[in-house]
């Protein structure tokens, strides 16, 4: 098994209204590489973020389908195709702790 970096691991974050109401909760989402376990994200979040020192205590992941997409460049019903799936996590950190920087100036 070969290791990867925390970069190639943790893609980014996912900036939505719900992942927005997410932060408020003290809940990070990020968009993760798609054969990473749940302890491979754990250790590269928290060597990503050591600099401001965060745990993290709890990690959900979810396998987001692809969308439909068409295609309609020439005459007739257009190519249909599909974005590709990906992963994201969804990470709880300890009490009192926040990571800075994610949502700008909010």
């Amino acid at each position: 098994m070969t290791t990867k970096a925390a970069s190639e691991i943790v893609i980014g974050p996912v900036i939505t209204e719900r992942t927005y109401l997410l932060y408020t909760q003290g809940r990070y989402t990020f968009k993760v590489l798609g054969t990473a376990s749940k302890t491979e994200i754990k250790k590269a979040l928290e060597e990503q973020y050591e600099s401001q020192g965060i745990q993290v205590k709890e990690i959900n992941t979810v396998t987001m389908r692809g969308k439909k997409r068409r295609s309609f460049r020439r005459i007739g019903s257009g190519q249909v195709g599909r974005t590709t799936d990906w992963k994201k996590a969804i990470v709880r950190l300890g009490e009192g702790q926040k990571i800075e920087g994610l949502f700008g100036s909010v």
